[in-house]
């Protein structure tokens, strides 16, 4: 068999043609010396810094500036569009009453949390994790103890 009798079908996958740059211009502020200026559409759009010359990006990029602050807040996770719905009603099924030490939220000075038996992440649909079957309310205090008992208890959840 020559090499001309074998026939090699590999797909050819061509790239897909570029998008068309969008025309005109837009004004942006320039980053070093915040002189404004025009900039083409699509420099624009996927640019962040604006430099005016040369030199105005060598002076930006040689200066001493202040770092950014950064705030941490607390991020909720998504637990489900009914959640929050359903936390509540188990605040008020519990007389908003720790069910594990009885602290209450009035003692405590804010809502207490509310605790997946099973992990939430162990179901498919938040709505089955979210039912109040599933949902008891703790003060944060007795909700970490629950939290690091799932992790010891469930393998899953157990550091490696």
């Amino acid at each position: 068999m020559s090499r001309d009798d074998l026939q090699l079908e590999l797909p050819l996958k061509l790239p897909s043609p570029p998008r068309p740059r969008p025309e005109g211009t837009v004004r942006r502020r320039c980053s070093g010396c915040g002189r404004t200026m025009e900039v083409p559409r699509w420099y624009g759009e996927e640019m962040r810094l604006f430099f005016c010359s040369p030199e105005c990006r060598k002076a930006w990029m040689g200066a001493e500036r202040e770092p950014p602050r950064v705030a941490l807040e607390s991020r909720t996770e998504y637990r489900g569009g009914d959640w929050e719905v359903q936390a509540e009603r188990a605040r008020r099924r519990d007389r908003y009453t720790c069910r594990i030490c009885g602290a209450t939220e009035e003692e405590l000075g804010r809502k207490l949390d509310v605790h997946h038996i099973l992990p939430f992440s162990w179901f498919r649909d938040p709505r089955q994790a979210n039912k109040l079957g599933n949902l008891i309310s703790v003060c944060p205090s007795c909700h970490r103890k629950l939290e690091a008992e799932t992790k010891t208890r469930v393998p899953l959840f157990s550091p490696s």
